[in-house]
């Protein structure tokens, strides 16, 4: 090859590129290093139609721009879910598509817990109860005791067991539901194996930590919301489309349940006006679970590493659509 691989990263929250060029250069490639400020609604293909790789945080890598990826070789995601990619599209036209997958772990597996310690002992709404010059009387009823309480994981991958041994830890019971598991597998990994049904009728916290596919885009509706104990709590860790927010908005206006905990929602940044923001039985973060200093310098080498590997020849460590392989570059 006589020019430099060109590596575009389409979007990354965080500024400077010191350690994805330091993984590139290690990997003795000749590059240019190409950052650009995805927003939804950008049309990509203009830069992007001679890039030797793509680096993606969220931008969307849909079908019809694929067509313009003439020399693409990869596409490597900066962390585990690639919902904002074609996986389809991608191994038709050739391209392997890379990602981290035991990206965060520890740290999306302890906010759960933090949200599940969180909930059960009012910590937002004492806060707030005090904060107002209040002491006495402190709102959200009496906690029961964790060891009396179940924990339902919906997802029992890396994170999902993850969770599942924390809890455990602080005295939860814990059941899960995996489809894509034997019961077998389920209990190898700690937690008691039940169907969809039995979790959400029994767990007083259902997480959830499956992937965002088609198949499970608003998984949780109002119909599993009503399944629920007018007690249990709702944990979305995954992505926010998993769950019908508009569903759950209701669900918890009403109190069909005691409340949720959401580290994503449909909508990311919400829209000012989002009911959801008004109740009091809704606790949130800013889709930051996955967030450390190690985790981050993790991602952005790993990430980096991936397509390294690929332009010089060799698989990525890591690979979502493992059929590209048989088909090469169309």
């Amino acid at each position: 090859m006589d020019r430099p691989f060109k590596i575009v990263i389409t979007d990354f929250g965080l500024p400077g590129e010191e350690l994805e060029e330091a993984e590139l250069r290690a990997a003795g490639l000749s590059y240019e290093l190409v950052r650009l400020s995805w927003q939804p609604g950008d049309d990509l293909a203009p830069h992007v139609h001679d890039a030797d790789a793509l680096m993606v945080g969220w931008a969307q890598i849909q079908r019809p721009l694929f067509a313009s990826l003439n020399i693409c070789r990869v596409i490597s995601r900066y962390g585990i879910g690639v919902d904002m990619i074609d996986l389809e599209a991608a191994t038709e036209y050739g391209i392997p598509v890379s990602n981290v997958p035991d990206y965060c772990i520890d740290e999306v597996s302890t906010h759960t817990l933090a949200f599940v310690l969180a909930l059960n002992r009012r910590l937002v709404l004492h806060h707030t109860h005090v904060a107002a010059g209040k002491w006495a009387g402190a709102p959200g009823g009496i906690p029961s005791r964790l060891n009396t309480q179940t924990l339902g994981v919906l997802g029992l991958g890396k994170i999902g067991r993850a969770v599942a041994r924390k809890a455990a830890g602080v005295g939860l019971s814990v059941i899960a539901h995996d489809p894509y598991l034997s019961p077998e597998q389920v209990q190898a990994a700690g937690p008691e194996p039940v169907s969809l049904d039995a979790l959400l009728a029994r767990a007083d916290y259902v997480c959830i930590h499956c992937p965002l596919t088609a198949e499970t885009r608003h998984l949780i509706g109002a119909v599993h919301l009503a399944r629920m104990k007018p007690s249990a709590y709702l944990i979305n860790m995954a992505r926010g489309p998993i769950v019908d927010q508009a569903a759950l908005y209701q669900a918890l206006a009403t109190n069909v349940i005691a409340g949720a905990a959401l580290d994503v929602l449909e909508q990311e940044p919400p829209a000012p006006d989002d009911p959801l923001l008004s109740l009091p039985n809704v606790l949130l973060s800013p889709h930051s679970s996955s967030l450390s200093a190690e985790s981050l310098e993790q991602l952005r080498r790993d990430a980096a590493r991936n397509v390294a590997r690929v332009l010089r020849g060799e698989p990525p460590h890591a690979i979502v659509n493992p059929d590209v392989l048989k088909r090469g570059k169309s």
